[in-house]
C-alpha cells in the first residue's frame, strides 16, 4: 500500500467515525427552538478590542417550552455566520437563570467563519475547531472548545454543554470581538434540548512535545505530550512496542538500545481509541566507554572568564577574547593507557550562556585542540559534563535561559575553522597523550555572562586487556595447577578399586600417570580404564612395571573424572620396550604408596 493510499484510507475512515459519532450524538437531541433573523452585527459597533470588548454582539431567544424527556442543553446552531479572523470571538452562553457558559473561546486561529456551524459539547461526535491561514472554517458540526478562558473570569464559566439544564425562558447568546480590524455578521441562531449523550472516543491526536526531532536523550526519557478533549488515558507507541492505560500527558521510558527510534501518541476512554497522533523521533547515544580520570581536581577552581565578563577584545574567530580561564597541570595517564577517552568540566556556579565559551585543551606536546565551541546556545552551565568524541548526545539549543542537565555530551567544534590560531577540531580520542603538562583553556567570546568551574579532569583508557588464565576446555592459556587424588589405597590383593581423580589439566593437554605395585600375585591382573584408553593385558612380572599412558586432558574446569580403577581379574598394563632399551626399570616402591602422577 503506498503512502497516498494509506493516508486516503486512514483520512476516509477518521471521516466516517466523526459521521458516525456525529449521528449518535445528534440522536440525543429531541427538539430545537428556532431563531428567526435573531442575530446581528460583530461586533455592533467600531472593530472589537477592548478588556473586555466593549461592544459585544448581544442576541436573545425566548424558549417557550423543552421537549418531553429533553433534560440538558445539546446543540447551539449559528445560521450565517460570517467574520474574519476566527480567532478574535469568543462565544456565549447565558441561561435564564442568569450563568453565563464559555460555548467557544477564540479558537480556531487564523480561519474566517463562512457558513453554518453546530457547536456540540466535547466529547460526542463534534470536530475540533481547525488552525488555518485564512480559509474559512468549513460548515459542520464542531465540539465546545473553552480556548484560552479561565473559568469563572468575568463571571463566565467553562461549562459542558451537555450539562447545561434544559430550561424555559429567555436565552442570550453573546460574541466578544476582542481584537480590532476584524468584522461580521451572523443571521440566527437556534438552541437544542435533549439527553445527555455518551461521550464518544477522542477525534483528536495528541500534540508531542519532547523528546522531538531525533535529539538526543540520556535514559531514562520521559515522553512528553498535549492533553487531547475525552481521553481518559492514552496509549504510547515506541518502535511499535505499545504501552496501554497511560494516566496523564507523560511516560518514563527506562530502557532503549543504542540507535533511532521513534514514538506516537493516542487517546482512549470506554468507547474507543482516538488517532494516533504524528510520529516522532529521538536518539539514544552509543554508552560511554570505561575510562580512568586524572587530574588538578579541586586545585583548578577559577572564574570564567578570569576577570570582567568576557568578549573583551574579541573578533571571533581570528583574535581571542582577553582574560580566558587557564590552568596548566601535569598529569600522567594511566599504566598502559593508549588514549584519551573523556574531558570531565564540572561548574559549581552556573555560567549563563553557554554559548559564550570555548574549551581549548593543550597537551604536553603544545598542540591546542578544539573540545566545544560556543554550542548550547541561552542554556546555563551548572553541573558536571562529560565530553566524548563518539558517546552522548548533542548540546541543547533550546533552553530558553534553563539549565543544561549534567551527563555524557558530543564532542563539537561548533563553526570553528580548524587550524584557526593554531587550535584544531581534533576527535578527542585521536588527541596524542603524554606524561607532563597538560593545559586546559577556556574562552568567553561574548560579555555579560560568568560562572566558575570548579574543577576538570582527563580520563584515559585503561590500555589492552591483560591475559586471563583459564583451566577450560577449549583454551590453551597458562596459570593452570593440575592435582591427582585417589579414593584408597592400591591393594596388593587386589580387594577392592582405587578411583584416581585428576583436575585442572590446562587446556586440552595430555598428561603422563605412573603407577605400580609391590608385589602382585601371579597371573592377577590390573589394567587403567578410562574412556578412550586403549587397554594393555599383559602379565605383569615379579616386580611392578611403570605404566605410561596420555590423557585426553579435555577436562572442564574444576571437572573430577576417573582416570583408573584396580579390579580383581585383570592383568597389569606395561609399557612397551622403547628402542634401543633392556628390559624394564620398576618404581621401587611399597604396596601401599598412592600413584603419583606428571601432568
Amino acid at each position: 500500500m503506498t503512502s497516498l493510499s494509506r493516508f486516503l484510507q486512514q483520512g476516509l475512515g477518521a471521516l466516517a467515525v466523526a459521521s458516525v459519532l456525529a449521528s449518535a450524538a445528534q440522536a440525543q437531541t429531541l427538539g430545537c427552538t428556532v431563531g428567526s433573523a435573531n442575530g446581528g452585527a460583530i461586533p455592533t459597533s467600531g472593530t472589537g478590542g477592548g478588556t473586555p470588548p466593549t461592544f459585544p454582539m448581544i442576541s436573545t431567544l425566548s424558549v417557550a417550552s423543552v421537549p418531553p424527556g429533553a433534560t440538558v442543553v445539546t446543540e447551539v446552531k449559528l445560521i450565517g455566520l460570517f467574520h474574519t479572523y476566527g480567532a478574535d470571538l469568543q462565544w456565549v452562553l447565558t441561561d435564564p437563570a442568569g450563568n453565563a457558559h464559555n460555548l467557544i473561546g477564540q479558537a480556531n486561529g487564523y480561519c474566517d467563519y463562512g457558513g453554518d456551524y453546530t457547536i456540540v459539547g466535547q466529547c460526542v461526535g463534534g470536530s475540533p475547531f481547525p488552525t488555518c491561514t485564512g480559509a474559512p472554517v468549513p460548515s459542520g458540526t464542531y465540539e465546545q472548545d473553552f480556548g484560552f478562558h479561565v473559568s469563572g473570569n468575568y463571571g463566565i464559566f467553562n461549562t459542558p454543554l451537555n450539562t447545561i439544564p434544559a430550561a424555559t425562558g429567555t436565552w442570550t447568546l453573546t460574541c466578544y470581538d476582542w481584537y480590532g480590524g476584524d468584522i461580521g455578521t451572523l443571521s440566527s441562531w437556534d438552541l437544542c434540548f435533549g439527553t445527555a449523550a455518551p461521550a464518544s472516543a477522542p477525534v483528536a491526536a495528541p500534540t508531542l512535545t519532547s523528546p522531538v526531532g531525533n535529539t538526543g536523550v540520556t535514559l531514562p526519557v520521559t515522553l512528553n505530550w498535549d492533553n487531547v478533549n475525552c481521553a481518559t488515558s492514552y496509549d504510547v507507541d515506541v518502535d511499535g512496542t505499545i504501552t496501554t492505560g497511560i494516566a496523564g500527558n507523560s511516560f518514563n521510558l527506562l530502557t532503549a538500545t543504542p540507535g533511532t527510534h521513534t514514538w506516537s501518541v493516542r487517546g482512549v476512554n470506554t468507547s474507543g481509541a482516538g488517532p494516533w497522533s504524528l510520529a516522532e523521533g529521538f536518539v539514544v547515544p552509543q554508552p560511554p566507554p570505561p575510562s580512568t580520570c586524572t587530574g588538578p581536581g579541586g586545585a583548578s577552581a577559577g572564574s570564567v572568564p578570569a576577570s570582567g565578563s568576557g568578549g573583551t577584545g574579541s573578533a571571533f574567530p581570528n583574535t581571542f577574547p582577553q582574560s580566558p580561564y587557564t590552568y596548566t597541570t601535569a598529569i600522567t595517564p594511566p599504566p598502559g593507557a593508549t588514549s584519551l577517552v573523556k574531558v570531565e568540566l564540572d561548574f559549581t556556579t552556573p555560567h549563563t550562556w553557554a554559548g559564550d565559551l570555548q574549551f581549548v585543551l593543550t597537551n604536553p606536546a603544545g598542540v591546542s585542540h578544539n573540545l566545544f565551541c560556543r554550542e548550547g546556545g541561552s542554556c546555563d552551565l551548572s553541573g558536571v559534563y562529560s565530553i566524548y568524541a563518539a558517546s552522548g548526545i548533542a548540546w541543547s539549543t533550546g533552553c530558553g535561559g534553563g539549565v543544561l542537565p549534567s551527563g555524557d555530551y558530543l564532542q563539537s567544534f561548533g563553526t570553528w575553522p580548524s587550524g584557526t590560531n593554531n587550535v584544531f577540531n581534533t576527535p578527542i580520542d585521536q588527541i596524542p597523550i603524554s606524561a607532563g603538562n597538560w593545559t586546559l583553556t577556556i574562552y568567553d567570546w561574548a560579555g555579560g555572562d560568568v560562572g566558575v568551574l570548579g574543577e576538570w579532569k582527563l580520563c584515559f583508557d585503561s590500555g589492552p586487556a591483560v591475559p586471563v588464565a583459564f583451566c577450560t576446555a577449549g583454551t590453551t592459556t597458562n596459570g593452570c595447577a593440575a592435582s591427582i587424588s585417589a579414593n584408597a589405597n592400591p591393594s596388593a590383593s587386589l580387594a577392592g578399586p582405587c578411583n584416581i581423580t585428576v583436575t585442572n589439566v590446562e587446556g586440552q593437554k595430555s598428561g603422563l600417570i605412573f603407577y605400580s605395585i609391590l608385589p602382585v600375585r601371579q597371573g592377577a591382573h590390573a589394567a587403567l580404564e578410562h574412556a578412550g584408553l586403549r587397554r594393555h593385558r599383559r602379565p605383569v612380572r615379579r616386580h611392578a612395571l611403570a605404566r605410561l599412558e596420555r590423557l585426553p586432558g579435555r577436562q572442564p574446569d574444576g571437572a573430577r573424572q576417573p582416570l583408573g580403577r584396580w579390579q580383581p581379574g585383570l592383568g597389569a598394563g606395561v609399557v612397551p620396550r622403547p628402542a634401543g632399551r633392556q628390559g624394564h626399570e620398576p618404581l621401587q616402591r611399597d604396596r601401599d604408596d598412592l600413584p603419583a602422577v606428571i601432568a
